[in-house]
């Protein structure tokens, strides 16, 4: 899977730009505040439909502006495919190759990625719900359709919750909430489980690769602290979850609080046999959680699949070290790898004629083309109109 061309228009800090992106590795490079991120975060929007650092969507409207739009042409197993999202104060509009899509799931088989930022060593640090969204992310990335299974269990987790508190309903309507909370659960747990199988063999090869020889190459494991039952299967899972509703409903009526079911589970992540949570170095923190973005990356390998790596800020995260060794163990892989950062030059070499740089300054970007001076990236005001009412894909004059 790859993004061969990227435009947005009144996205953040960015009036209008345009990247041709057919390339191994897109780096994006510029001062702080510039709106390297503001690129890197339309691609993770398109793959995902949200922001990973604004939850309002106006705040993602360019100032001054009431629409924002977001192009991209992707190539990958659905074959060749241009999208375009736009968002403003009527809500978000997509379309495939000209038309709605069909369902959100035949939109995200157009697009995926696994995204690296600063703020994701709170994964090891933070607290379970980090940790769980980490693993639901996964499933999502593996396979689409898991999205709406994740939805309708946390709305049931909250329709339930809100119950317990009003304290009104009776012992009949909780069993069919109950009910209901055994049959996503489960699917919710085994999906969570089977993606945990996925990762563990590949998370240990890329933490050896990235933290090197020495003591911070130890060995990790990881576990989901659960009511357990995933080995024999999803009858046993719900089996257990019932047993547990059954013993603690009492309780979460006395306490008007949902306190069964996966919502509660937790990743377990252990180094050398100690919690990483609370034994991890700043530094092993950091290799821990690119490995296991990495090990997610090998496992869609092995399902057939090449999503896009997205990495933020990344000079700012490794030292030479560790960073010469990722830039080596990415040259391996076949996915397309975007990365923001202040100097390219700290990347070290990157693959001869499979990376193009594009500088970005002042919400402008410049580059390109295996080069880095300044070209017609940012069109003039009349050209990015003309743009704009020309159909997604349209060449350009």
């Amino acid at each position: 899977m790859r993004l061969t061309r990227l435009a947005v228009r009144d996205w953040r800090n960015l009036h209008a730009a345009e990247l041709w992106t057919d390339a191994r590795f897109v780096v994006l490079h510029g001062d702080n505040a510039q709106g390297k991120t503001n690129l890197l975060e339309a691609v993770w929007m398109l793959a995902t439909l949200r922001s990973f650092r604004e939850a309002r969507p106006r705040r993602l409207v360019r100032e001054g502006s009431r629409l924002a739009r977001i192009e991209a042409t992707s190539t990958g197993p659905a074959g060749t495919r241009r999208l375009q999202l736009r968002l403003g104060d009527a809500g978000r509009r997509l379309q495939v190759d000209g038309v709605a899509p069909a369902s959100l799931t035949a939109w995200f088989e157009a697009v995926r990625a696994v995204l690296f930022c600063p703020e994701h060593t709170s994964l090891v640090r933070g607290g379970p719900e980090e940790r769980r969204d980490f693993l639901d992310r996964a499933v999502f990335t593996a396979r689409p359709a898991y999205l709406e299974v994740a939805r309708d269990y946390r709305r049931l987790v909250q329709q339930k919750a809100a119950l317990l508190r009003e304290g009104r309903a009776s012992a009949a309507e909780l069993a069919a909430w109950n009910q209901r909370l055994v049959d996503l659960g489960g699917r919710v747990s085994m999906a969570r489980h089977q993606v945990l199988q996925e990762l563990s063999g590949p998370v240990q090869a890329m933490h050896a690769a990235i933290a090197g020889p020495g003591a911070d190459a130890g060995q990790v494991e990881l576990a989901i602290r659960s009511l357990g039952g995933e080995e024999q299967g999803v009858d046993e899972v719900r089996a257990r979850l019932q047993a547990a509703l059954d013993r603690f409903g009492g309780e979460e009526r006395r306490r008007g609080r949902v306190l069964v079911g996966p919502h509660r589970d937790d990743l377990v992540i252990r180094l050398e046999g100690r919690l990483a949570r609370d034994y991890a170095s700043q530094g092993q923190a950091r290799s821990l959680v690119l490995a296991l973005k990495l090990a997610e990356l090998a496992a869609a390998r092995a399902r057939g699949q090449a999503p896009l790596l997205l990495v933020d800020d990344l000079t700012s995260e490794l030292d030479r070290g560790r960073m010469r060794r990722l830039v080596e163990l990415l040259a391996h892989l076949d996915n397309q790898v975007w990365v923001t950062t202040t100097d390219a030059g700290w990347l070290g070499p990157l693959p001869e004629g499979e990376a193009v740089h594009w500088r970005v300054r002042g919400g402008q970007v410049f580059g390109g083309t295996r080069r880095e001076e300044p070209d017609s990236t940012a069109p003039s005001e009349e050209a990015a109109q003309a743009e704009a009412s020309a159909p997604p894909g349209s060449p350009r004059g």
